[in-house]
């Protein structure tokens, strides 16, 4: 697994460096595989917002944007990107910025026209393999301000490869309670706040394996709004945790489990049928999975079902007839304690039978 250390600080902060705290854990038996920065190296960027755009007089693919930097004066900034509008707020490259790969910006003319920097897409500053356009940031962010500083990249990454016998720390507030005892800090798990349920319908649950799913909890949860951007500081927890950013309903699923390693998972509530049954899978029952795999269950495969078909295998992986999409209204969230052996098992099993997921 990876963590930031920024993040596991906010957690506990020993006054120790970074190669004392990676000493702590390796000496713990927490296996440190690498440590590199959380983004490449590149100076000179600040938050801007696009002012006016206009299209460039001889290059179709092309706008001449005006762009707010703190400066005194706007830059004009000739730029390609779809999604640059009047706005936007974007990280811009300043005359003199070195971006990752050693690229310079400089005063440029672009088919004819002046441009006085960049405007950047996460791929550009070297925070993503791809980019469709430019990073957009939240409107909150504050014009002139170095990106750097904004999403906080002086970070470290540490990648950790656990034993199996060290569960207790797949999850930053586990780690977290590690480092606090190697350095003698008091140490208070994360506090919650109950949310009251402001609606009555409920979905029934039958647990028919008790032995393989002791305890099987859900909430229904209506008037979501699937199209919303997941927030700029989770995006960049979870990438700096090795996962991008896939929407909200599933970056919210994501980030509990990397900070507190519970797993969740979210159902589509209108696809689903009379109910959840959490049972053994019928002999020659199909399961369209997440990944793309349509796969053949056996009888000792634990799923969970509704009353018409499986919906997903049970701690192991979704399916895609009942997965949230960004036209999803209603979410039942399902928090379950699955039995490990069995988990582990299964999981081996299928990847040997159809090399969709390797053993835990």
């Amino acid at each position: 697994m990876q963590i930031s250390e920024a993040w596991l600080r906010e957690y506990v902060n020993p006054p120790i460096s970074t190669q004392e705290l990676v000493a702590q854990l390796t000496m713990a038996g927490l296996e440190i595989d690498a440590t590199t920065p959380a983004a490449a190296v590149f100076n000179h960027v600040v938050v801007g917002q696009v002012l006016t755009i206009e299209q460039h007089p001889d290059a179709d693919r092309l706008k001449v944007c005006q762009v707010e930097v703190g400066a005194e004066q706007p830059l004009q900034i000739v730029c390609g990107a779809t999604n640059v509008r009047p706005g936007l707020k974007i990280p811009a490259a300043l005359i003199g910025a070195e971006l990752p790969g050693d690229f310079k910006i400089k005063r440029s003319k672009l088919r004819g026209v002046e441009s006085m920097g960049m405007l950047c897409s996460a791929k550009e500053l070297g925070l993503a393999q791809d980019a469709q356009g430019l990073l957009e940031l939240p409107e909150t962010a504050p014009v002139g301000i170095d990106i750097r500083e904004y999403l906080a990249l002086n970070d470290t990454l540490i990648e950790l490869d656990l034993t199996p016998n060290r569960a207790d720390c797949l999850s930053m507030e586990g780690i977290a309670r590690e480092l606090a005892v190697l350095n003698r800090m008091a140490w208070t798990p994360t506090q919650f706040t109950a949310h009251t349920a402001t609606h009555t319908e409920v979905i029934a649950v039958d647990v028919e394996t008790p032995a393989a799913c002791p305890r099987y909890l859900g909430r229904l949860i209506k008037n979501v709004n699937a199209k919303a951007e997941t927030p700029m500081w989770m995006q960049e927890r979870l990438r700096r945790s090795g996962l991008r950013s896939l929407g909200p309903l599933i970056d919210v699923t994501n980030y509990v489990l990397i900070e507190l390693g519970q797993p969740l998972h979210a159902f589509d509530a209108d696809k689903l049928h009379q109910g959840i049954s959490v049972r053994k899978a019928q002999p020659g029952e199909q399961l369209a999975l997440l990944n793309g795999q349509t796969i053949t269950l056996d009888s000792d495969t634990l799923v969970i079902a509704d009353q018409q078909k499986p919906l997903a295998l049970a701690g192991i992986m979704g399916g895609n007839d009942s997965a949230v999409s960004d036209e999803t209204c209603t979410v039942f969230l399902e928090c379950a304690f699955f039995y490990p052996t069995r988990n582990c098992r299964e999981s081996t099993a299928l990847w040997f039978t159809h090399r969709f997921i390797a053993p835990l």
